[in-house]
């Protein structure tokens, strides 16, 4: 197939991001659904979508595409498009956060935990930031495909605790707070008993750019301990 029945430029201004988008390009080209297009912006290529052919006029040069990959952000209104390789691991460990052993709750939100150590903080992906008075938040910076892990124990009594997402609650138990802004529910055993081990649980799904996840908890005393502690969040695609 000749590249220039593939490659092809628009003019109209869309936002980078996932989902659904349409364009305007030339007409007569060999796009077909299910092709893997990459649009890139005319003046920063580093700003670009990628994803597959949803639908195209080939005598309108209306183009309909599912964007399943990004890169930078922005409205912007003059892209190169080209066929590209479908996208399969794009961040293998380099865009990840992992923190470990506890140090008790945020002052002012009452219900976050706090970690001691940064382990690894690697890539634009995700912002880290903790805090005495708001505790540990990891902030979505570019929407994506993640994996999100929480392992934790508490020191004598047996509490809950989960992973929350934006949640707007933070002096709540994780139990009370609204069901939407819970991405992981992860148990709450304690080391002075025979359930002596950490509890845990994971996700991995979609998560959009602005989206800040904390570990919540209901005020039950942390284990300090190393290894009693960990929570990773990487992005996948």
């Amino acid at each position: 197939m000749p590249f220039n029945s593939t490659n092809g430029t628009s003019a109209s201004s869309v936002a980078i991001g996932t989902g659904a988008k349409s364009f305007t390009t030339q007409a007569g080209k060999s796009y077909v659904v299910g092709m893997t297009l990459r649009l890139a912006n005319t003046a920063d290529a580093s700003k670009w979508m990628q994803g597959e052919v949803t639908s195209y006029n080939s005598t309108t040069g209306a183009l309909g595409m599912n964007i399943t990959h990004i890169n930078g952000s922005g409205t912007l209104a003059a892209w190169i498009i080209s066929q590209a390789s479908p996208i399969i691991l794009p961040f293998p460990g380099t865009d990840k956060v992992t923190v470990h052993t506890g140090n008790g709750y945020a002052s002012t939100d009452n219900k976050i935990f706090r970690f001691a150590t940064i382990l690894e903080n690697l890539g634009a992906s995700i912002t880290y930031a903790d805090s005495a008075a708001n505790g540990g938040r990891f902030t979505i910076n570019t929407s994506g495909i993640y994996h999100v892990n929480l392992s934790h124990e508490f020191s004598a009594a047996v509490g809950s605790f989960g992973v929350s997402k934006s949640c707007t609650t933070l002096t709540t138990a994780f139990t009370s707070i609204a069901e939407a802004q819970k991405l992981i529910y992860a148990g709450g055993n304690n080391s002075a008993g025979e359930s002596d081990a950490p509890t845990g649980n994971g996700y991995t799904g979609y998560l959009a750019a602005g989206t800040v996840l904390r570990a919540h908890g209901d005020g039950t005393a942390m284990a300090g301990a190393a290894g009693r502690a960990r929570m990773i969040v990487e992005r996948l695609f």
